[in-house]
C-alpha cells in the first residue's frame, strides 16, 4: 500500500469516528500555494459581499469553487456535451470532503437542455502548484423506485 493510500485511508477512518461520535471534523491545512492561489482569486471577486461570504468558506468549499470547479466543468463539457453550469457540494457540509491539501472528493451537479444531472467526484491537486492534475467524475446513481 503507498503512503498516500495509507494517509487516505487514515483520513477516512477518522473522520467516520468522529462522525460517528458527533464531532465535525476539522478541514485539513492547504499549501502555502494553494493558499495564495484562493485568496488571490476571492480577492478578484467583484463585490465585497462575494468577497465577505468567500473568505468565510471552509477551506473545501474554497478548493472546490477555486481550484477544482473550473475543470469539473471542462470536463462535464466535453462529456455531456450541452453543459452550461456545475455546482460542486452544496451548503451542506457533508458533501464535500477535502482529505488532505491534495485532495477533493464529494458530489456535484452538472446542467444541460435535459435538466441536473447528480455525479460524484475526485479532485486531485498538487499541492506546490495548486494546479488539478485528475479529476474523475461519475453520474451517481438513481435511487430505487
Amino acid at each position: 500500500m503507498t503512503r498516500a493510500a495509507i494517509m487516505t485511508l487514515s483520513t477516512t477512518l477518522l473522520t467516520a469516528t468522529m462522525l460517528a461520535q458527533g464531532t465535525p471534523p476539522t478541514d485539513p491545512a492547504l499549501s502555502p500555494t494553494e493558499v495564495k492561489i484562493v485568496n488571490r482569486k476571492i480577492a478578484a471577486l467583484h463585490s465585497a459581499g462575494d468577497r465577505k461570504v468567500a473568505a468565510k468558506w471552509s477551506n473545501a468549499k474554497k478548493v472546490a469553487e477555486v481550484l477544482c470547479r473550473p475543470t469539473a466543468t471542462a470536463y462535464w463539457k466535453r462529456k455531456a456535451p450541452g453543459t452550461d453550469r456545475v455546482f460542486l457540494g452544496t451548503s451542506a457540509p457533508e458533501t464535500l470532503t477535502l482529505e488532505s491539501d491534495r485532495r477533493l472528493t464529494g458530489s456535484g451537479q452538472y446542467r444541460t437542455t435535459d435538466g441536473w444531472t447528480d455525479f460524484r467526484f475526485t479532485c486531485d491537486l498538487d499541492p506546490a502548484t495548486g494546479a488539478v492534475t485528475a479529476f474523475h467524475a461519475s453520474p451517481a446513481a438513481s435511487p430505487a423506485p
